[in-house]
């Protein structure tokens, strides 16, 4: 029996080519679509939850508030905090700190610009678990002028060498022995190390001071909290402790937080000061799942609206069979069985399509290669449901209308479209239509705002700057040979100008300071400010305008205890306008300072974030090593200024790496995640026009073969081909426009939400609405017309021939 099943299925399935073939195909599109975007969903949600007991730990972090409410909030923490929690709360199994430290790092010849090594302590390694090849990192780590390094790094210093006993040096100041290997950090984790070093070292690096700044931030703190913690409640037990530590918290009038943060939630829901990288967003992953889940429904969809529309051409075939004695038990397994097998072979190549676009899914979304969509358990458990949940959705209604058809009804050729079954077909309809403006609105409006951002002035001179890091290996000529690099690279034709600066634009300002204030006013107003270390050159490099007074200058020495602010800074700290500040004194952690000019809000950061306050302090030289060169190159002789600037370099800073980038290409990196969801966004939403188109083709053929002697009857009494192309476009021109009237208002509410996460953001227009639905009206005609064009073009004779 089962095999007579098969075969009538496939006999149905081959004789209907068109209408199975447009069933597989988008049914196989909305599975890959589906199983593509769960794959980019799965690999963001999965950071960190290869750690082991990862559900109970967390990062501590650090929150300054004033009195007025206003917060800064860090992902680090302050360095005390560890030591004081370790042993006295019983809620806390472990809890240990790294710090992230840049520096030159070489051996032999081979020097490397390090971006991601850490001091750590032992217990932070009982908390994160890091795969370890070669030693012990529990005894290792314990021990000064000990190193850990991964695979990766082996390869960058050592080649196919064993490195255990060599030593790495480090800015050629200290020499670290190498003790072990650890396996490469995974992609999908928040923190990523190259090297491990001793937390003890820190006492050579910066004194034994740090150990107890409760003011201080950098000191990443982690913590394994006994399960059934509450994260809250444990919050509010460090209260007490934090104010007995900081008794100055009361003269300030100032609150100090430590917020436990879920080791898993830190990639999509962290965007505080001091993150080691950009971190995704919860709410782009979130919307993508529920784009995922409508992408599979439209193509289920599909399915339904032509097996229903079909339904009256297999009506004969029903009725015989029930004339014969065929149960509706059996008639259900026949249509079933062939619900089964179009399922089964549109997974069969989506799964197909899955791997051919994999290369091109992982290059725009950058999942890592070896992070292996057949590998995961979720794939196969998804296509599973997927299959269960496609036979079953889109085979019940169908297969239940088939079924239901009366013999005699049927066999005296009295069966017609039933009002019920056109409309659900129409609401069908619809909801492909929503789908497919939705994703097209979304994704224009996505481009529109990153293009919005890109083109405001920034409020500074981004162009033909290249930026090179200041050389961390220093002699004690460092400052003259620092001078006479600058005039060397400043006689050259191909560069115009050279500033030193602790920070360029194009990311967030990491030297902030706390309690400044105006002088003589209580120490409760003080405030926090991103500090900016410059020279007489910085404001001239970058083209930053004076609202009022100036810049710093060799005619004025007494500029050294001079200050620049920008004009949120003036606000933040009271004053009511530029002018008003200058010549006005400021109380900078006990030492006065005078503002002796106010620059004009430029944009540090993308067009995401709003103006911060920041202060610009004389600093020629940078802040110890940290600083880069910020170099005006003549965009005719790029190339040549790049090469003479790093001969130059490689002569008055030798054991330096010449570490360099251009500033608008820094500056572009920020908008990375938003490009990233526009380019998923027209993928997505490309395949759902195309989901769409098929349906459209399906039913628009339908629709004409069944019209086939309605339309010849029309051109027998002198109906044109366009008025007969008209009447069957009206329907769906309907549907097409009760669809743009739904979804507008909503996704004008969405965007406007999604809008407002930005501090610059666009208006939306009315292009932006009318765009999608002209290029749907234009697919869905294109459409409907290929279909109606050869029913009209039939000869009436051959319809009518029988009648």
């Amino acid at each position: 029996m089962f095999k007579n099943y098969l075969k009538i299925a496939y006999r149905n399935i081959k004789k209907t080519k068109l209408y199975s073939t447009i069933n597989v195909l988008g049914l196989a599109i909305g599975m890959t679509a589906c199983l593509l975007i769960l794959h980019y969903v799965n690999y963001e949600k999965s950071y960190d939850k290869f750690h082991e007991n990862y559900e109970n730990i967390y990062r501590l972090r650090y929150e300054r508030t004033d009195e007025k409410g206003d917060a800064v909030r860090f992902a680090s923490c302050c360095p005390p905090a560890a030591a004081r929690i370790r042993g006295s709360y019983p809620e806390v199994e472990k809890i240990g700190r790294i710090l992230r430290y840049q520096a030159i790092v070489s051996y032999e010849e081979t020097k490397f610009m390090e971006e991601r090594m850490y001091f750590a302590e032992p217990d932070f390694l009982e908390i994160l678990k890091f795969k370890f090849i070669e030693g012990n990192p529990l005894t290792g780590i314990k021990e000064p002028n000990m190193a850990f390094i991964s695979q990766s790094t082996v390869k960058k210093y050592f080649g196919n060498q064993n490195p255990i006993g060599k030593s790495l040096s480090v800015d050629k100041k200290t020499d670290y022995q190498i003790v072990g290997i650890f396996e490469d950090t995974p992609k999908n984790s928040h923190l990523k190390i190259d090297i491990m070093l001793p937390w003890e070292n820190l006492k050579a690096q910066f004194g034994p001071d740090y150990y107890e700044a409760w003011g201080h931030t950098g000191s990443y703190t982690y913590l394994i909290a006994k399960p059934g913690t509450n994260p809250r409640a444990f919050e509010k037990k460090l209260i007490p402790l934090i104010k007995a530590e900081c008794p100055w918290l009361e003269q300030y009038k100032m609150t100090i937080d430590l917020p436990m943060q879920p080791l898993t939630d830190i990639h999509l829901t962290s965007h505080y000061m001091q993150e080691y990288e950009a971190n995704g967003n919860r709410n782009t992953v979130n919307f993508l799942s529920i784009i995922a889940v409508f992408i599979i429904v439209m193509a289920w969809v599909n399915y339904i609206n032509l097996s229903t529309a079909r339904s009256l051409n297999r009506a004969r075939e029903v009725g015989l069979r029930k004339v014969v004695g065929a149960s509706r038990k059996q008639l259900m397994i026949q249509f079933f069985t062939e619900t089964i097998i179009i399922n089964f072979i549109s997974i069969f190549f989506a799964v197909g399509f899955v791997e051919l676009s994999m290369p091109f899914f992982s290059g725009i979304t950058g999942i890592p290669a070896e992070f292996v969509i057949w590998t995961q358990t979720w794939l196969w458990l998804t296509i599973l449901i997927m299959f269960l949940v496609g036979v079953f959705l889109s085979g019940l209604y169908p297969v239940a209308a088939m079924t239901s058809f009366e013999p005699v009804t049927v066999l005296k050729g009295k069966l017609g479209n039933s009002a019920k079954g056109i409309s659900l077909r129409k609401a069908l309809v619809v909801f492909q239509f929503v789908m497919a403006l939705a994703l097209i609105i979304g994704t224009i409006t996505v481009y529109q705002q990153i293009s919005f951002m890109r083109s405001q002035e920034l409020g500074f001179d981004v162009e033909h700057t290249l930026v090179v890091k200041a050389p961390r290996v220093r002699d004690n000529s460092f400052e003259e040979k620092f001078r006479t690099f600058k005039n060397s690279l400043i006689k050259q034709t191909e560069i115009n100008k050279i500033s030193f600066v602790t920070e360029v634009p194009g990311r967030q300002i990491y030297w902030d300071a706390g309690g400044i204030r105006k002088a003589g006013e209580d120490v409760s107003k003080g405030k926090n400010y991103q500090i900016v270390g410059v020279d007489y050159d910085f404001a001239d490099v970058f083209d930053l305008k004076f609202a009022a007074g100036r810049n710093f200058s060799k005619e004025f020495p007494s500029d050294k205890n001079g200050l620049v602010f920008n004009e949120t800074a003036i606000k933040w700290i009271g004053f009511g306008s530029p002018e008003e500040a200058i010549n006005q004194q400021v109380d900078y952690w006990g030492k006065i300072f005078t503002i002796i000019g106010v620059l004009k809000d430029y944009h540090q950061q993308s067009l995401k974030e709003a103006y911060e306050p920041h202060i610009y302090r004389f600093m020629p030289h940078g802040r110890g090593v940290r600083g880069m060169f910020a170099i005006k190159v003549n965009a005719h002789n790029i190339k040549d200024a790049v090469n003479f600037t790093q001969t130059q370099y490689a002569e008055f800073f030798p054991g330096n790496t010449f570490d360099y980038f251009f500033l608008d290409d820094y500056f572009d990196q920020q908008y990375k995640s938003d490009e990233l969801l526009g380019r998923v966004f027209t993928l997505f939403s490309s395949l759902a026009i195309i989901i769409t188109a098929l349906g459209i083709l399906g039913l628009s053929a339908f629709s004409a073969a069944q019209r086939t002697k309605e339309i010849a009857i029309r051109k027998v009494l002198g109906a044109s081909i366009s008025k007969i192309l008209i009447l069957i476009l009206k329907d769906f021109l309907v549907l097409l426009t009760v669809s743009f009237s739904l979804i507008s208002p909503i996704m004008f509410f969405g965007l406007n939400n999604w809008l407002g996460s930005f501090a610059y953001r666009m208006e939306l227009n009315s292009l932006i609405f009318i765009i999608p639905f002209v290029l749907v009206a234009l697919i869905t005609g294109a459409t409907v017309t290929s279909m109606t064009l050869r029913a009209a073009s039939t000869n009436p004779v051959e319809s009518l021939q029988y009648e």
